[in-house]
């Protein structure tokens, strides 16, 4: 199948981008158990200013904080795919109180620093941080859901790689969220301006929690939008998704099949059907997955093999290192002998690695990369990236030190031989140190 890697149309480019998806996300907190539960929590929130001034303010923080982790559960399931309301009340849809607590701790940290351009810059750091601040909490939050750690939400190293993963739709988003939320005052301060009644209270907080629910929403979209991109696992493809989405449009007629004949235990007519389809459906890396999963399941390993040296250079063409870096890793579980098919993409997989903090696959990816290929280019660098990981990643800084020595005395001549001596150097007065 090698001759249909011309093709680079990705599957994702087929799924609606947030951005043509607006009305759908004011559309969303209508369904029928989140509009009840906003004006249940309404309600309660406007009689919390009845009450006496403590127990007033305690049960309107404990109605945001029970109302965020349903925002929460709202927006990990869009990324998944799931762009239904969560179902029921039961408690695995309710929502984990940790990840709100995340959330206001990433506020609060991200707060002071804005805090302390202010006092530093006056003015100029007001503007600066507040432009900081709604750049980066959008993206914070997302990590927030995705990986379940502050600590990630903070790394710079996260947050860069999720704005520079979705590129410059990212800025589109904090700018619709941005406008969402001043949207929302807007509203608030129209009707307490114009409306003497008690029920202004509960009809403030009403459009509170309508626009927090379409922001999580969208955010989640936007994650699903990218996931293969940032390494996120979703249970539904984007054909699914898509075909669930688009009012009217039909289900694949092939996933219908496929479904079926797996149903009856039909292995082995499923894989033909996906291989036959893939003949004229390449760029669809749904097929791609399907049909690798059902050669592993089948046992066919070397079907398997050869089929995902073939998709993993199409998911590296596509910038889809993450999904890419899962098939290698797994691959390498079946035959630790596993070799990619272009050794041009070694490198970029193996960084993507690190960057990911899965250095063992790092160094399985470029172990014996030059006795396999003794004149390739990318010798040095792989010499370079493979004593940084296990110097720092697993303090074998001996066996680092013999690496920058063979980058030094092979390659002389090469660009990388000054960044070589100089960790070299470092790694030295670290020893003596020591």
């Amino acid at each position: 199948m090698a001759n249909h890697e011309r093709f680079s149309t990705e599957s994702a480019s087929t799924f609606t981008p947030f951005w043509r998806r607006l009305p759908s996300f004011f559309a969303y907190p209508m369904q029928m158990g989140s509009i009840m539960r906003i004006a249940g929590y309404s309600l309660l929130g406007g009689f919390s200013v009845l009450l006496p001034s403590l127990f007033g303010v305690l049960l309107y923080a404990i109605l945001w904080i029970v109302f965020l982790k349903y925002a929460f559960v709202v927006m990990e399931r869009t990324a998944n795919g799931q762009f239904d309301e969560p179902g029921g009340l039961q408690d695995k849809e309710e929502g984990d109180a940790g990840q709100v607590m995340r959330q206001y701790g990433l506020f609060l940290i991200l707060g002071m620093f804005v805090g302390l351009f202010i006092y530093l810059f006056g003015r100029v750091g007001y503007g600066v941080g507040s432009l900081l601040l709604n750049i980066v909490v959008p993206a914070g939050i997302m990590i927030i859901a995705t990986k379940r750690s502050l600590g990630q939400a903070l790394n710079p190293g996260q947050i860069l790689f999720y704005i520079k993963t979705i590129g410059s739709p990212y800025l589109a988003l904090c700018g619709l969220l941005f406008s969402l939320l001043t949207s929302s005052e807007w509203l608030q301060g129209f009707l307490y301006e114009h409306m003497d009644s008690w029920l202004a209270i509960p009809l403030l907080i009403f459009v509170d929690f309508y626009f927090v629910l379409i922001i999580y929403h969208m955010m989640g979209y936007a994650i699903y939008q990218y996931h293969e991109e940032l390494g996120v696992f979703a249970a539904v493809g984007f054909e699914e998704a898509e075909a669930k989405l688009s009012t009217g449009k039909a289900a694949d007629p092939v996933l219908s099949r496929l479904g079926t004949l797996i149903a009856n235990g039909q292995q082995d007519e499923a894989i033909e059907l996906l291989r036959n389809e893939l003949r004229t459906r390449w760029e669809n890396n749904d097929l791609h997955d399907r049909y690798q999963k059902l050669l592993v399941l089948a046992g066919r390993q070397t079907e398997a093999l050869h089929h995902a040296r073939e998709f993993i250079v199409k998911l590296v063409n596509e910038k889809r290192l993450f999904q890419a870096l899962d098939l290698s890793e797994q691959c390498l579980k079946r035959d630790p002998e596993f070799q990619l098919q272009d050794s041009y993409q070694v490198l970029d997989l193996a960084v993507a690695a690190r960057m990911g903090r899965r250095s063992k696959l790092a160094l399985d990816l470029m172990r014996r990369f030059d006795r396999r290929y003794p004149e390739h280019p990318h010798i040095p660098s792989v010499y370079l990236l493979s004593a940084q990981i296990l110097s720092e990643h697993y303090r074998m800084d001996k066996e680092a030190l013999q690496i920058l020595q063979a980058l030094q005395f092979k390659f002389p001549d090469h660009a990388l031989v000054k960044e070589a001596r100089q960790y070299q150097e470092a790694l030295n007065k670290a020893a003596a140190i020591v």
